[in-house]
């Protein structure tokens, strides 16, 4: 039998449904992808149902079946970015602040080399990353109501345990205003190399992103990465 899912998932709901072997987790695999597609090229407004079922190669009424209309599918795509997220980063996700905080500087540094290294491998060769990002620029940072849903999905749950492996590895305190911030510059050099990928290959003389080239791209950012965490333990110790 099927894995039952509302027309309203949570991420949860969403990972079980749509990791179902049966054709209507196919169909509910596609509607989301052709979603997140044309609502990151076209926006939600400028999105037809008709031209998403299309790509996904069924009907109309599937939309409404599966996602009770465009609006829950748009739903649905919000709680997918997080599920994903969630999957790329459960090294992270999947660990209580309580153990976080009780890491030595070096294993909290360690694990944020493996965070960094799930986050390059996703976004540069991951087929679903540029779906992601297209949609994340396109509709969600520009709704509030969205990116409430978001923060509190991911977002927030993923920070609050960043800035703690930040704080072990460093020395800062969590509520520091500069540790917070060079965590938006970490995540910052990740998404740039990524979302300026056609400069980049160009730059490089690439013709793509493959093993070679991803590790070249990890090596330069896990020295960016620790020199930004040496400069930050240099603060506190001249603190």
């Amino acid at each position: 039998m099927g894995v039952v899912m509302s027309n309203h998932p949570t991420p949860d709901e969403l990972r079980e449904a749509l990791a179902a072997d049966n054709p209507s987790a196919k169909t509910k695999r596609d509607l989301i992808e052709a979603a997140l597609y044309h609502f990151g090229h076209e926006g939600y407004a400028g999105t037809s149902t008709r031209s998403i079922a299309q790509t996904a190669k069924t009907n109309i009424a599937s939309i409404a079946y599966h996602f009770d209309g465009k609006a829950g599918l748009k739903r649905a795509c919000v709680n997918f970015i997080a599920m994903a997220l969630g999957d790329v980063l459960s090294v992270i996700m999947e660990k209580k602040l309580a153990d976080i905080e009780h890491l030595s500087p070096e294993d909290a540094r360690d694990k944020i080399m493996e965070m960094i290294d799930r986050m390059i491998t996703f976004t540069q060769t991951n087929q679903r990353a540029e779906l992601v990002i297209g949609f994340m620029l396109k509709e969600v940072l520009h709704s509030p109501e969205e990116i409430e849903t978001l923060y509190h999905l991911i977002f927030e749950p993923l920070m609050d345990r960043v800035t703690v492996l930040f704080s072990r590895a460093t020395g800062q305190p969590v509520s520091s205003d500069e540790l917070k911030l060079a965590i938006f510059a970490m995540i910052g050099q990740l998404l740039y190399i990524r979302l300026a990928r056609p400069l980049v290959l160009k730059r490089m003389n690439w013709q793509s992103v493959g093993p070679e080239e991803l590790e070249q791209i990890k090596s330069v950012l896990h020295r960016s990465i620790n020199a930004l965490l040496d400069d930050l333990s240099k603060g506190q110790k001249d603190a």
